[in-house]
This record gives C-alpha cells, structure tokens and sequence, in this order.
C-alpha cells in the first residue's frame, strides 16, 4: 500500500453521453477552485478532456477526503445534472496508479492509442502546478514516462492516431480525398493546432479559419491558415469542401454554427458539405443533421468509427503499463525509508565532521583533505548495505521494527517525512 493514499474519481465516455461530460468540463475550474479550499487534500489534478473527468487527489483520510471531493463536484454541477457523480468510477491506491498509467497510453481512450492524450495528462499536471503535491507529481511523470515507452517502441498509436484524424478519415471514406479540397476551421484552441497538422499531412493546404473569439489573424500568423474576418463566416461557409469546428465555446452562448446559417450558406450551393463537430459541447446545433447537403459527424459517430488496434500492441502496451506500475510502487514503498536512512545518516556525519575538522587543526591542508576523504568514503561504504535494508523493509512493511532499532542502539529518533 502506498503511504500516502492516492485516489481517482471519474468518468468516461464509457459509461456517459459526451453530452454529460460536456456537463462537467463546463464545471471543472469551479470544482478545482474548491477542491483547493479543502484542507484534508494534500495534492490534486484535475483531468478534463472530451473523453473523461477526473479527480485525482492524495490524502490521510481515505473516506472522508473522497465523500469531499464527490459532494464539491456535485455542489459545482446544475441540480438536474447532479446524478451523474452517483456513477463515478473510483480508483483507491494501486487501483488509481493502475488507471492513470492506462489513460496516458491511449489504452483508455475513445480512439485507441490516440496521441492527444499525453499533452493533456501533461498540461493537466502543469495546470495543477504545486497544488498537485509532491507524490501526485511523482505518480503524473511515471504516467507520462510510461506513455513515451509505449509511443515509442510499440504500434499504438505509431500513426499519431487521434479522434481528429478518425474524423477526417471518416470524411475521407464517405465524401472524397481531402489533398486540394478547400477547409474551413472555425475555432483556434489547442485543437485547432491538430486539425491544422492533420489536414497538412492528407495534402489539404487551403485552409481557412474563423474564431469567434476574433482570434484568427493570430492564429494565422503562426499556421498556413488564411483568416476569416468576423463578416465574412457566412461566404466562407458556402465555398467551402469542409467545415470542421472545434472551437468548444460557452453553450449558454449556443451553438456557434446555427442550423439556419448553414442552410443559408449552402442555399446556393448543390454540393452535399460534410460538417465534422469536434467540439466536446458542440459547436454545430444538432438540428443542421436534418439538413439537405449536409452530413453531420460528431464526437458520438466518430467514437462509433473508431478503429480497433492490433491486439498484438495493445497486449505489448499493457505488458509496458505493469511494468510501469510495479516501478512506481517500488520506488514509493522505499521512500518510507527515507527519514530513517536521512536520521541514520546524520547520526554518523556528527562524528565524521568532527574528526575532519580536528584533522584540519593537526595536519596541513593537504593532509587534512586527504583524511576528510577517507573518512567519507569509508562513511558511505559502511552506511550503503543499512540504507538498503531499510528500503527493503519499507516495501515489506517492517520498517518500525528498525526504526527502533536505531533508537535502542544509537539513541537515533527517526522523524515522520513531513
């Protein structure tokens, strides 16, 4: 058991509509911003992404710390919505370093092997900063280490697979190939950077952008994009091949391309458009799939279309998961052991010092230099096979016995880690 308690709480696109996680996403600074007013809570990352929600947070109290997390992700949603916490998953201790190591490596994801999820498990770390705690830290880096493993000598994920390209595939195999179509990206996140390098990749170079934030000649002026001005979405719409929005704006703002604008746009235009909505809450109101001339794909469809991967990498990837997961634990179990050995160290380094500095007022320096090092290195030869006892007997879970040990024969108190 790991000694500080790490725990998961979440959902995925496994068990709830995108819908309800689009719930979530919109309450997740609110949550956080809570969850850091609770004092029981030693560390906490908030993993947000348009597959999942998810808390992780360590504590010293299990039960309590959980029921508070539950109820201030509760208390943050809208009344009608509160239900769906009741379905959380909860992951305690190995459970939760187990399932971090999965969602990392693309195991977990709706598209398989998917590449965005690293960055986000990554930025969600960043995001949290000093508030994610010290083994939170730790727990996040093996996660990320393990992905880089598995991205790197594995299948998964090999093509840079991602819910972007299943989605363009997806337009690909039911429309036509996108090298020298015309596409017009409405929104200009994290995402829009993806969709861009995608559609680049498929030999597509006609790109258009528009952001409703009025952020598209930034944008621009970093991607081939050309910019659409705020008056110009209308025209743009009608003369495109393909409209892709990800753009993920406010939903009390509503849909960001209504079903009415599209109709209008298209009016002159006989050619069917598909429109791929990537955004989490939908940037695309629902109603324009009853559209003539227009073919809708959303997150739901392109998760329906998702490809299966090679078992074969995917049974490498998990071999790659335990791996990571049993070096973590034993890397954590042993720095139980770490006051012990820092006690047990600095008891002797009292007398070391003392004879170094008396050597230093009998011989020349020279001398005195030379006795320093012997008596260092004869120090960290005699202190190294008690260290590694110690570490050893963390992990068995038999650490107290020498801890008093060292108080009974050297008078050494070994004080907690803070």
């Amino acid at each position: 058991m790991l000694g500080v308690p790490i725990t998961a709480v979440g959902i995925s696109h496994h068990l709830v509509a995108l819908e309800e996680l689009a719930e979530l996403s919109r309450v997740a600074d609110q949550a956080t911003t809570a969850l850091d007013a609770d004092p029981r809570l030693l560390g906490r990352v908030v993993l947000s992404t348009c597959n999942r929600f998810e808390v992780y947070f360590e504590s010293d109290s299990f039960h309590s710390s959980l029921e508070a997390v539950l109820a201030t992700i509760s208390a943050a949603l809208p009344p009608a919505s509160r239900d769906i916490v009741d379905q959380f998953e909860i992951y305690p201790g190995q459970a939760a370093v187990q399932h971090l190591l999965e969602v990392a490596s693309g195991l977990d994801s709706m598209v398989i092997g998917e590449a965005e999820i690293i960055g986000q498990v990554r930025e969600a770390l960043a995001g949290a900063g000093s508030l994610a705690g010290p083994s939170l830290t730790r727990l996040f880096h093996a996660a990320l280490t393990t992905a880089k493993a598995i991205s790197s000598s594995t299948g998964l994920g090999a093509a840079g697979r991602s819910i972007a390209t299943v989605g363009l595939e997806l337009v690909e195999r039911r429309h036509f190939a996108l090298a020298g179509r015309s596409v017009l990206l409405v929104g200009t996140g994290s995402y829009a950077r993806v969709v861009t390098a995608a559609l680049n990749r498929l030999g597509c170079t006609d790109l258009s952008i528009y952001s409703p934030s009025g952020r598209a000649e930034r944008f621009a002026a970093t991607h081939p994009v050309q910019p659409v001005p705020p008056a110009g979405l209308a025209a743009a719409i009608g003369a495109t091949d393909l409209l892709v929005t990800c753009s993920g704006g406010p939903v009390e703002a509503g849909p960001v391309i209504g079903a009415r604008l599209l109709a209008e746009s298209r009016a002159a235009t006989p050619s069917l458009v598909p429109v791929l909505d990537l955004s989490l809450t939908g940037d695309v109101d629902p109603e324009a799939a009853t559209l003539l001339g227009i073919d809708l794909i959303d997150l739901e469809e392109i998760g329906a279309h998702a490809p299966a991967e090679q078992a074969a990498a995917v049974l490498a990837a998990r071999d790659l998961v335990t791996r990571g997961v049993d070096t973590y634990l034993h890397l954590e179990q042993g720095r139980a052991a770490t006051p012990a050995v820092t006690a047990m160290r600095a008891h002797v380094s009292q007398f070391i010092e003392r004879e170094i500095e008396a050597a230093s007022r009998r011989h020349d320096p020279a001398t005195a230099a030379a006795v320093a090092r012997s008596l260092r290195r004869v120090s960290n030869a005699l202190l190294h096979t008690p260290s590694l006892r110690a570490a050893e007997l963390a992990r068995s879970g038999e650490l107290a016995d020498y801890s008093h040990a060292l108080q009974t024969l050297f008078g050494i108190e070994v004080q907690a880690e803070a």
